[in-house]
């Protein structure tokens, strides 16, 4: 089931050992690439009904050798049905593969018409960086404006970047870092926090016009209150519409974070005349405007407590100046209300997430359905909501006029990309018929990938909150029990979906079975779920992990003296208190990031919030309080160091030197309590320049490669 020892050559030049076989499959399967992003190019027009689309597909690349993901593009020409037409399938007519890479390309932005490309370019060589915003005309360089002095970085994040024309293109706007204080300005020492994990050196945005016309961009001035993102032109280019982020009193970490105190805005094109469209409301995110013009839709949920929620989906009427609730939250599915529809768990919209048909609109979003990704479509004239997808996960890259684009994984499956076109629309529901347009080259890997199953099992039958993505080896030995990893996720408040993982994909391949658990307070199972675990962290989600670990040794599935447990974050949480709680049942443990000591994270993480929240505590992010004695006390209580000195499990401790989340020095402290107790054996593994995710390639591959030695050595190398 492996890679052969000659099928791939993965040692480096300067490195005289050689690579394990679970080294070489992960760096096998990290040879292929994964769709990061999409952008369409109409070719021919009929009206808002392009018949041939030109599609750049985003592929990220790991460069192993280099030891970095990178961006590159592949072109795709796809012959779209014409409205009326009996064919209703999609055609690929040209597809062309060079490894080009976006290298110094941070956003570009195609004209209404299709005319022009907007493209913001930072160059970096031996004397620093220079930033230019680069305007084409039909394949021709027109301007390239030298922006280096007017600003700081660009912004390309899915929260604050933004890279918007105008209809009449005749001005474009995005979002940048202000300009770097001079050295003589006596405020260059002042504090100014940066956005916490992930966001590190996003501190204050500022919004910037293009005027094409004249070749020429204005820096808008600062907001006093707030930063913007996600800018983009109102109804006929009179006015700017944003996101702002409150930055007082404090910046909260908003990596995975919608519960901040957020909300929409509208100005002139010159920044004055602040209006706030969404006063009424604590949290406002992802403003999109209809096609129409006439509505702008967003979403909306409570501030503080869980990290993540049900979104209810809102919209407000230009004309009318009212908002009204399009999809409510979900507190618990019901099969009398939307087919069981869970709610809505979406961090941010598509950039281009509107379909036009017979003159209603719908929003094409991205969500979570339980342990599945999905891909919804929502009538904004009745909140009707129906799931698109079938089989396995989706992701959603783009939706408009009568086309969707989004890809289809699976834990044995590398995502493919699809086109779905939206040809009928009956009894408050649309047709649409899906057509695979490009997949990866995985031949090399298929070996691998055919040997795997998987399936979504409920280990406790009248628990609707708790599902298992179960993954195992489709063939086992009928005498020898595989043994068990038990991967609780983080958060605590997300959601694992049925999604190809090279990590576990790799294990997998070496003979073992994989429960990702999705415990009760995950997302995709409505509002009083994630509700259930607040004030219960440490406890619930514990039992119910051990508890779909007993399943599998119950029904005799997994060899019940190899039982491992490994997670991250708040996954290293439930791993760690599991150690403590139940110190004979593991027989490893592999901890990524863990929370260990809530008391001691509170004073260093960027959301000092969720150590409040998660057990019960109030916290007030307009008023942020400090950790009292009696605070700490409940806090040490409900970690896993409150059980430290039970712990026997051999544990692998793996930090990330730049985690603005859970800052290792709990990490530390855990590994130097148990090293100085000398009857538990625990290994500690720092990785550099890397953050909360160890996401980085250096810390994939010495990672997997110390995972897989450290699991051989405690249970034994498998057969």
């Amino acid at each position: 089931m492996t890679v052969s020892e000659k099928s791939v050559q993965t040692t480096d030049d300067n490195n005289e050992k050689e690579d394990s076989i679970g080294l070489k499959t992960f760096k096998l399967l990290a040879t292929i690439p994964t769709y990061a992003g999409v952008k369409t190019f109409s070719s021919e027009t009929n009206g808002d009904n392009p018949s041939v689309l030109s599609i750049q597909v985003i592929l990220s690349q790991r460069d192993l050798k280099r030891k970095l993901k990178r961006l590159i593009v592949k072109q795709l020409v796809v012959s779209l049905p014409t409205k009326g037409s009996s064919d209703t399938v999609a055609k690929v007519i040209t597809s062309s593969f060079l490894p080009i890479d976006l290298g110094d390309v941070v956003l570009q932005a195609e004209s209404p018409s299709g005319n022009k490309l907007l493209i913001l370019r930072c160059v970096s060589n031996d004397k620093g960086k220079k930033s230019f915003v680069e305007i084409w005309d039909k394949g021709n360089l027109k301007q390239s404006i030298d922006v280096t002095d007017s600003h700081g970085d660009f912004y390309s994040d899915g929260t604050f970047g933004s890279l918007k024309w105008a209809k009449n293109e005749e001005k474009a706007v995005y979002i940048a870092e202000r300009k770097a204080l001079d050295e003589k300005d006596e405020k260059k020492c002042d504090f100014v926090p940066g956005w916490g994990e992930k966001f590190v050196n996003k501190r204050v945005s500022v919004i910037v016009i293009v005027n094409v016309l004249e070749s020429k961009v204005e820096v808008l001035p600062e907001f006093e209150k707030i930063v913007p993102g996600q800018v983009f032109f109102g109804p006929g280019d009179k006015t700017l519409i944003f996101n702002g982020y409150n930055r007082e009193p404090r910046y909260y970490g908003i990596y995975a974070c919608i519960n901040r105190l957020v909300g929409i805005y509208q100005t002139k094109l010159d920044g004055t005349d602040l209006v706030h469209l969404t006063e009424q409301l604590e949290h406002a995110r992802s403003p999109r405007l209809a096609p129409s013009e006439k509505v702008l839709t967003y979403y909306s949920n409570p501030i503080s407590g869980p990290h993540s929620y049900c979104s209810e989906l809102r919209e407000y009427n230009f004309s009318t100046n009212t908002h009204r609730v399009v999809v409510p939250i979900v507190h618990t599915p019901s099969d009398s209300f939307q087919n069981g529809f869970p709610g809505i768990y979406n961090d941010q919209m598509a950039r281009k997430s509107f379909i036009t048909f017979d003159d209603k609109e719908f929003l094409i979003i991205q969500s979570c359905w339980r342990s599945r990704g999905v891909v919804l479509a929502i009538n904004l004239d009745t909140g009707k909501v129906q799931d698109l997808t079938s089989t396995g996960s989706w992701s959603l890259f783009i939706a408009c006029n009568n086309y969707i684009i989004a890809s289809r994984g699976a834990p044995n499956d590398f995502p493919e990309l699809y086109i779905g076109i939206v040809t009928g629309y009956q009894n408050d529901t649309l047709k649409v018929d899906w057509t695979c347009i490009d997949k990866p080259n995985i031949e090399e890997v298929e070996p691998i990938l055919s040997k795997i199953t998987w399936s979504i099992i409920q280990p406790i039958p009248d628990n609707k909150n708790l599902e298992v993505i179960y993954v195992k080896p489709n063939e086992t030995s009928e005498n020898k029990k595989p043994p068990l990893i038990v991967c609780p996720h983080g958060g605590p408040h997300g959601v694992i979906t049925a999604d190809i993982s090279l990590s576990i994909t790799t294990l997998i391949s070496l003979g073992y079975v994989v429960a990702i658990v999705n415990y009760t307070g995950s997302t995709g199972f409505g509002q009083d779920s994630i509700d259930a675990l607040i004030g219960k962290a440490g406890d619930l989600e514990v039992k119910e992990v051990q508890a779909s670990a007993q399943y599998f040794i119950d029904n005799g599935l997994v060899d019940p003296n190899k039982v491992i447990v490994m997670g991250g974050s708040h996954g290293g949480f439930i791993s760690a208190h599991l150690i403590g709680k139940y110190p004979d049942f593991y027989k490893a443990c592999v901890m990524k990031n863990p929370v260990l000591n809530i008391g001691g994270m509170a004073t260093i993480t960027d959301i000092p919030d969720w150590c409040f929240s998660e057990i019960g505590l109030p916290y007030s992010l307009t008023n942020p309080p400090i950790v009292k004695p009696s605070d700490y006390k409940l806090m040490y209580e409900n970690s896993p160091i409150n059980n430290i000195d039970k712990v026997k499990t051999p544990t692998l401790l793996m930090l990330g030197s730049e985690d603005k989340r859970v800052p290792h020095n709990d990490g530390l402290n855990w590994y130097y309590y148990l090293k100085g107790k000398g009857d538990v054996e625990i290994l500690c593994k720092i990785y550099k320049e890397t953050g909360h995710a160890l996401d980085s390639v250096d810390a994939e591959i010495f990672g997997t490669d110390i995972v897989i030695k450290f699991l051989e050595e405690k249970i034994g190398k498998l057969e």
